[in-house]
């Protein structure tokens, strides 16, 4: 089965708000472009025969470029009209597989067991979004990105008729959208380029105090 990658990515001005309290922009914009070429790098070594940005971003179009994949501008107004807008420039009948870009730890055999099997496939967010879906007949379907989109995309493959497979990673469960979410991110294993921008970051300030001082109250 032949599979085509498709990431999109923000404008970089509006990229990981949630994160005000803790990065400034410049830093940020850096660690959104370095989480880009995580996710890019893993994908250039997975199964997949062609990997598309999808972004209205320069700067990601040029992360893109040193990846060696593909650029669509995002002339839609959300992402699933984005996903919508790529899967259109596609052969019928082709599998895709959406990877958001701030997925850093992001591994080339996640790609490979998504791929073995037909239908949909599902990596679940620990809110109850989604990180990566693996759909078989992308023309066919309808993105359901968004609050709870792994429940709406499960309910789309059943009403459908398509078997849909839940597999649960817990090195892709989280985004990188909250401070808690980026001191969890440097103290993984690893050593990807995401992982060094969150370490230095945390050196900055201990990750004990960045939690109790910066963090919002809930």
């Amino acid at each position: 089965m032949e599979i085509h990658a498709l990431v999109p990515v923000k404008e970089l001005r509006q990229a990981k708000r949630r994160l005000a309290p803790v990065l400034d922009t410049h830093e940020r914009q850096a660690l959104s472009l370095s989480m880009l070429g995580d996710v890019l790098a893993a994908l250039s070594r997975s199964p997949v025969c062609r990997v598309t940005v999808i972004s209205r971003d320069v700067a990601a179009h040029q992360v893109a470029i040193a990846h060696s994949a593909a650029i669509i501008v995002d002339r839609a107004s959300d992402l699933n009209a984005a996903l919508l807008q790529a899967v259109a420039d596609l052969p019928a009948h082709t599998a895709v597989l959406v990877a958001p870009s701030d997925l850093p730890l992001l591994r080339p055999d996640d790609v490979l067991m998504a791929a073995e099997t037909s239908g949909v496939v599902i990596v679940p967010a620990h809110d109850g979004g989604t990180n990566l879906l693996l759909v078989t007949s992308a023309q066919e379907w309808t993105f359901l990105f968004g609050p709870d989109s792994c429940a709406r995309h499960c309910a789309e493959a059943r009403r459908r008729g398509w078997p849909v497979r839940l597999v649960r990673l817990p090195h892709l469960e989280r985004d990188i959208d909250e401070p808690d979410d980026l001191i969890w991110l440097a103290q993984q294993p690893g050593d990807t380029s995401a992982q060094r921008l969150a370490r230095k970051f945390l050196a900055r300030k201990g990750a004990r105090q960045w939690q109790s001082s910066d963090m919002p109250q809930h």
